[in-house]
């Protein structure tokens, strides 16, 4: 079976039992993720929207699970195909250019970014990387399904992406 860049099991095709269609709670956006621990994504993302960035206005460029491309230029296979990654604003403030400058112009929402990092710890963010700057996109960074479900108890998500208590 073929694995991601993170060693997620590539998910071929959208009909796929492991993957789930969630909605983002506080939108009307859906993004399709790995069914067991899409819920992190998606908690994570109604955080994103409600102190970073809406998600829900204007371009529908909020992107998830896709289905392995043939023909890469890259030997690599996305994190997308395992439906453990997600793109978020990528027409508004995820340019993957090193002449973007959105965070610099939105210091205070850079630093809700940081804190909101800390609190999900097993994402690793795009705009961290030093090679491929991609600050849309994140990533559950370990393939550990015990480990993602464990800290989705820490933090009170539900299995649908909701948080207990918000």
């Amino acid at each position: 079976m073929s694995k991601t860049i993170k060693g997620w099991d590539v998910i071929p095709k959208m009909n796929d039992p492991r993957l789930k269609l969630f909605t983002v709670p506080g939108t009307k956006r859906k993004l399709r993720l790995r069914r067991d621990v899409g819920g992190y994504l998606i908690a994570f993302t109604a955080e994103y929207h409600r102190v970073i960035a809406p998600i829900d206005e204007g371009t529908f460029d909020d992107w998830s699970w896709t289905a392995p491309r043939t023909g890469r230029a890259s030997s690599k296979i996305s994190d997308h195909c395992g439906g453990v990654a997600i793109d978020l604003n990528a027409t508004k403030e995820g340019s993957q250019s090193k002449s973007n400058v959105w965070w610099k112009k939105h210091p205070v929402k850079a630093l809700r970014m940081k804190r909101l990092l800390r609190q999900y710890n097993l994402l690793e963010w795009g705009g961290n990387y030093k090679n491929f700057y991609d600050p849309m996109h994140f990533v559950i960074k370990t393939p550990n399904v015990a480990l993602v479900k464990k800290e989705m108890k820490r933090l009170g998500i539900t299995s649908t992406g909701r948080i207990r208590g918000k």
